[in-house]
Parts: structure tokens; C-alpha cells; sequence
């Protein structure tokens, strides 16, 4: 990129890259990749700080050790002398490090000494793409190479890229919300017994089964705020949910626990990280109306019989306990796909091919 020309091309391949990766035709990281490679001894990342945490994450990298992630994550994030003042910086502007911090000041930080020294990093240009409440999320590159007037060239760059990487925000927070629910299948917002709320960040309802409607509608356990965030009427319930949508969240995924006579199941989408990093954590709310089913004996007749697994007990106890597949699945934290195969294993070891031959082979087991 050392003229008008050289730089149009890079940016021409680097925007058909974004959206090839916006309609799934390619991924996120050849696009990492590719503008990394125009940088010498670079490292090209898409991160988030949060200024109300002082501290931050990558989602995705190019040209860094998962271990460095890790260790930006952990610690060096908050040291980082840039991010103190990124919140003056305007939106979709290409900046080169030393129009934030003078070098000679950057040159005495840990950040520099301890982390990006190491590493051959001797400078870094960065553009911000989004800001929402206390994050803030940006496009970087670190590079070996010093010269401001190369590096500013960079900086163009970034700039001209960020209208389609902000883009990419509206795509994935608008319509891009498919790829959490597909985890537990669609089917799942149609089952009559469970109430399913599909919650993205900040607390904001993307998705609701019929049954969860009438739960908000009533004001019991669920109330959707007039800002369109939603809370869950237990304190500790309502902190767990917005402790699973945190974007720093490195705890357990799924937790369960009983309210008034309700089973609440809580799971948070494992969406990979460039999902999050545009659309935000996503969250499954599964609440039960009714309580919890006591283990059928006549699924443990089944399994000591036929040798059913843990998990192929579970599926014939919640078939024999009148359950969907959606509800068996909401209950196990799976996928109604997942599922699906298992009561295939029960088929085959028990020798029944339907639903309605497993419950009477049950039930007479249950009756000798």
C-alpha cells in the first residue's frame, strides 16, 4: 500500500471479504488474515473494552497466540494506555497510536514494556466501529514497523473499511440472531408447555414462544421494561441472566434453579466469538410451568433392562412423562437434535419404532 492505487486494491478485496463473511461464503478470519498480511510484524485484531469493567477481550485475531488472548483478557487489558482515551476518539476515523498517546509517553507503559515489546510491537492503529452503554469495539492493527507517515497509510485504510464493518453490527444485531437459536432448534419455540425467551444483550428480548408471550403479558416472574429490556421479577435470577450476557462471562454456560413451583433453565449460546463480537451474547430462557416430573420407574425398568444410558434414561423417562422432544431437550440443556438421536439409540436397544410403542413397554414394565 505505498500509493492511491495499491491502497484502492487492498480495499476492494478487504470489503468483498466482509461481506463474503456477512453471508457465510467465507469467514471472518481470511479477512483478518488478509489485512494483516499488509502489515509488517503485524497483528490485526477485532476487540471490546468496557470502560465500566476497565477491561476488555479478542474476539478474534490474526497473527496473535491464543495464549496472548488470553493474557490481554486477563490482565493486560486494563493496562492498555490507548483505550483510557479511545472514548474521545471519533467513530469510523482510522487512528494512528500516537495521535492518542505521545510515543515518548507510550514507551514507558507495562502495556508497551511487558506485552507488545516482546512481541516485536512497536506501534498500533485502531478505528472504532461501535459504541454501546460502556463498550466500546474496535478493528486494530499492531505493527513492527514505527514511521508514522506508513502507519497513517494504514489508518486510511481502517477508515475506509469501517462503514462496512459498522455494516456488520446492523446485520447480525438486526436479523443475525438465527445462529443462537439454531443451537436448540426452532422447534423449540413452539413447544405449548415450556416458555422460551430468546434474550440478547443488554437484556433485550429477540425471540418469544407463545407461552412466553402470556407469561410477559401477566407481569408474573418475566416483565419487559418500556425500554424493551427485560427482568426477571428474583433479584438472584434476574443477576444470574445478566451475568450469563456479560461479554467478560468465563463462567458455567447453563445453570437451572426452581421459582414458585417453576423449573427456570438458563443457557447461554455458544455462538464463537465474531458472533459475539458483532451481534453480543445471547441467552436461553426456558421456564417450565409446571414442576418438575420425579424420575419414571418405568424408564428405570427400561434402562436396567435394556442397558439405556444415562442419557437414552433421561429421553424414555421424559417420553413416558408425556414431555416433547423440545421439552426433554430444554431440560438436558441439548438440542432437540441431539435428542432426536438419542431416542433413536432407545429405539433400537428396546426394539420399538414410535413414541407410543416405547410408553406402552414402559408402562408395562412399570406394571410387572
Amino acid at each position: 500500500m505505498v500509493n492511491a492505487a495499491d491502497l484502492e486494491r487492498t480495499e476492494r478485496g478487504l470489503v468483498d471479504l466482509i461481506y463474503a463473511a456477512m453471508l457465510g461464503e467465507s469467514d471472518w478470519q481470511a479477512f483478518l488474515d488478509s489485512l494483516n498480511a499488509e502489515v509488517p510484524g503485524g497483528i490485526s485484531t477485532l476487540f471490546f473494552h468496557d470502560e465500566a469493567a476497565a477491561g476488555g477481550a479478542i474476539s478474534l485475531g490474526s497473527g496473535v497466540e491464543r495464549c496472548d488472548m488470553r493474557a490481554y483478557a486477563e490482565h493486560y487489558a486494563a493496562l492498555n494506555p490507548w483505550m483510557r482515551r479511545v472514548a474521545a476518539t471519533p467513530l469510523g476515523t482510522g487512528i494512528v497510536g500516537e495521535r492518542i498517546l505521545p510515543r515518548e509517553q507510550f514507551l514507558r507503559t507495562e502495556y508497551y514494556a511487558d506485552f507488545l515489546r516482546r512481541g516485536g510491537i512497536e506501534a498500533g492503529i485502531g478505528v472504532t466501529l461501535f459504541r454501546e452503554r460502556s463498550c466500546t469495539f474496535l478493528l486494530s492493527t499492531l505493527t513492527a514497523r514505527v514511521d508514522p507517515d506508513e502507519n497513517e497509510v494504514v489508518a486510511t485504510l481502517l477508515t475506509r473499511l469501517a462503514p462496512h464493518l459498522a455494516r456488520a453490527f446492523r446485520h447480525y444485531r438486526g436479523g443475525g440472531f438465527g445462529t443462537a437459536l439454531a443451537q436448540y432448534g426452532r422447534s423449540l419455540l413452539e413447544a405449548p408447555d415450556l416458555a422460551v425467551l430468546m434474550i440478547g444483550e443488554g437484556a433485550r428480548l429477540r425471540a418469544g414462544s407463545p407461552a412466553a408471550e402470556r407469561l410477559l403479558a401477566s407481569g408474573d416472574l418475566v416483565r419487559l421494561g418500556v425500554t424493551g429490556e427485560l427482568r426477571l421479577c428474583d433479584r438472584d435470577a434476574d443477576a444470574l441472566l445478566r451475568a450469563l450476557l456479560s461479554r467478560r462471562h468465563q463462567g458455567a454456560r447453563q445453570h437451572e434453579l426452581r421459582l414458585g413451583g417453576r423449573r427456570l433453565t438458563l443457557i447461554r449460546a455458544e455462538t464463537g466469538g465474531v458472533i459475539e463480537f458483532f451481534g453480543g451474547p445471547s441467552v436461553a430462557l426456558v421456564i417450565e410451568d409446571r414442576p418438575q416430573a420425579l424420575p419414571h420407574a418405568g424408564a428405570e425398568a427400561l434402562a436396567g433392562r435394556y442397558g439405556l444410558t444415562p442419557a437414552e434414561r433421561r429421553v424414555a423417562g421424559g417420553i413416558l412423562a408425556g414431555l416433547t422432544l423440545a421439552g426433554i431437550a430444554a431440560r438436558g440443556g441439548v438440542s432437540r437434535e441431539t435428542v432426536r438421536g438419542q431416542l433413536k439409540a432407545v429405539y433400537a436397544k428396546t426394539g420399538v419404532n414410535s413414541q407410543a410403542a416405547l410408553v406402552r413397554l414402559g408402562l408395562a414394565g412399570d406394571a410387572g
